[in-house]
């Protein structure tokens, strides 16, 4: 038997933890017609169905369905009934069906008013509006304005939508179902389908596991958001796995049909042993995985010497010092305005929010003045950095450098974004900093405006070089194969002779040039964009380009 130690001063004194208890299997107890002697019918769900007496309409618990207690029922609340015979019961029964027929023709609701509802309930979901908005706000503001602008019949018309924060929740409950259910059919007809994963948390302190699916739905391809499951506990790989494992059994998905993987680089994704793809490669050894373009560029944006990063930090310490502070904020916002300043705040950094770092910084040069003058008056951190101009002209490139990262952050976001198009993004910035070094090395600093205007010298334009070379790097690094897209040309331009196909199998060289040849589908090209003209191709029945 387990022992623990509870340590009490001045002594030790060892405890026997108790036996557990077993827990019992609770068995729902079924309904029976003869019951109905006893003046009870039931209700509720089939599998736990709940006692329901025909003469007080009163609901006992399923531990009651046995005759004992429902006779006991009948001749302590209702002993004038006890000798009535079985008719008598019955005749109870259909009345209270009846009534209750009766009393929902009178309440049912019509199809107009119904689709009123959900529309109002969808509109409520995709603004992210409390449930209550519907029957406080929306339906009294459209009574009003249809009283006055179509009379009071139209007013009294809108008061059979139903509108309570009950009836707003079971609206977006089933059209949440309903989404999920075609979404999932649309999976299963498809036959094949890419994942991305991704785990991060909330502003609760909640792990929230985010997954996205891209299929093909008729002759398109589409991508939509697939679930959002809490983490209840740790956040391992092999968690990871289980909870979207459980949801593909229970959407009747495999792992077969998931032809590609995409994730960040955490350990618990890329893991060899116990990493998420590695227990999905167990299931789906032919998987496809690779590391997501906007972690790798977010990754490169942190690389930095130790002077800007320093200056990056000292930048967040002054923001958070006004911003964290609700007075010094109000009061910084009053000394904005005096000033005439663009903008009365500024903004705080959020390190999960990769684009918040350009516009904190940008705002920051933006609002030095200000800030400088806010620092004579309170203990500002760094405050003595404000002044310098050197530290200024770091400052200035950080917002310009970061505003270009910013840039391509978004460009690669969206939802026709493919590997094609993402790949030439990075590769044209890539050749923007090869470009900027070169100016750099003339004097020039045009690419970067806010830098350009700033008093500098030549160990702040050394520093420059320095870390667009360090980004140079790191872009090779983390792209490794960006120089290797030209070899899928042929996918883009399956027409072109000027394409290459040399490193394909001899199998799939004779398909291209039986297709380049083909008049038909070079029409097609011409008019469909590459996703919906390569579904086309595989739906006549051409194996698909690969």
């Amino acid at each position: 038997m387990d022992r623990f130690i509870v340590r009490s001063k001045p002594q030790i004194v060892s405890v026997e933890e108790p036996p557990k208890e077993k827990k019992r299997k609770t068995v729902s107890r079924q309904y029976h017609e003869s019951y109905l002697s006893y003046g009870f019918t039931w209700t509720g769900d089939v599998n736990c169905p709940h006692p329901e007496c025909v003469i007080c309409q009163e609901k006992l618990a399923n531990a009651n369905m046995v005759p004992s207690k429902l006779k006991r029922h009948l001749e302590t609340k209702h002993p004038f009934h006890v000798e009535r015979n079985l008719a008598f019961f019955k005749r109870a029964k259909d009345l209270n069906q009846r009534q209750q027929d009766h009393l929902l023709d009178c309440v049912k609701v019509s199809d107009k008013a119904m689709e009123a509802s959900y529309m109002l309930a969808e509109l409520i979901a995709k603004q992210k509006k409390p449930h209550t908005i519907a029957e406080t706000l929306i339906l009294p503001a459209l009574k009003k304005i249809a009283g006055v602008m179509l009379g009071p019949d139209a007013a009294n018309a809108l008061s059979k939508v139903p509108s309570s924060d009950n009836t707003v929740k079971r609206r977006i409950d089933d059209m949440s179902d309903d989404i999920e259910q075609q979404l999932t059919e649309k999976l299963q007809v498809s036959g094949t389908f890419s994942l991305q994963v991704d785990e991060s948390t909330d502003i609760s302190g909640a792990a929230q596991l985010l997954a996205n699916v891209r299929y093909v739905d008729g002759d398109s391809i589409k991508e939509t958001f697939l679930f959002c499951k809490e983490m209840e506990s740790h956040t391992t790989g092999e968690e990871v796995f289980r909870v979207t494992n459980d949801y593909l059994k229970e959407k009747g998905l495999t792992w077969e049909m998931c032809v590609s993987l995409c994730t960040d680089g955490a350990a618990c994704m890329t893991g060899r042993v116990r990493g998420f793809i590695a227990k999905v490669k167990e299931q789906n050894p032919n998987i496809v995985t690779n590391h997501c373009i906007l972690h790798r560029e977010a990754l490169v944006a942190k690389t930095m010497p130790p002077e800007l990063a320093e200056v990056l930090d000292q930048s967040v310490q002054v923001v958070n010092y006004i911003k964290s502070r609700p007075l010094k904020s109000r009061l910084f916002s009053q000394l904005c305005a005096e000033m005439g300043a663009d903008h009365q705040s500024l903004l705080l950094h959020t390190e999960v929010r990769w684009l918040s770092r350009g516009k904190v910084l940008s705002r920051l040069y933006e609002l030095r003045e200000e800030v400088l003058e806010f620092s004579k008056e309170h203990p500002v951190p760094h405050k003595d950095k404000l002044a310098d101009q050197r530290w200024g002209a770091k400052l200035a490139y950080l917002a310009d450098i970061f505003g270009h990262l910013n840039e391509l952050n978004t460009k690669l976001q969206g939802r026709n974004e493919n590997i094609l198009s993402s790949t030439d993004k990075i590769r044209g910035f890539m050749g923007k900093l090869i470009l900027w070094q070169e100016a750099l090395k003339q004097g020039s600093m045009e690419m970067f405006p806010l830098a350009s205007a700033a008093p500098q010298a030549a160990r702040e334009r050394a520093l420059f070089a320095e870390h667009l070379q360090t980004l140079k790097e790191r872009f090779e690094r983390y792209f490794p194969r960006v120089a290797d897209i030209e070899d899928f040309d042929w996918i883009r331009a399956p027409f072109n002779q000027e394409s290459s196909t040399q490193k394909l199998i001899l199998r799939e060289r004779e398909e291209c040039a039986e297709l380049r040849m083909d008049r038909t589908m070079k029409l097609k090209f011409s008019e469909l964009p590459l996703d919906q003209f390569c579904l086309h191709e595989e739906q006549q029945e051409v194996t698909p380009l690969r």
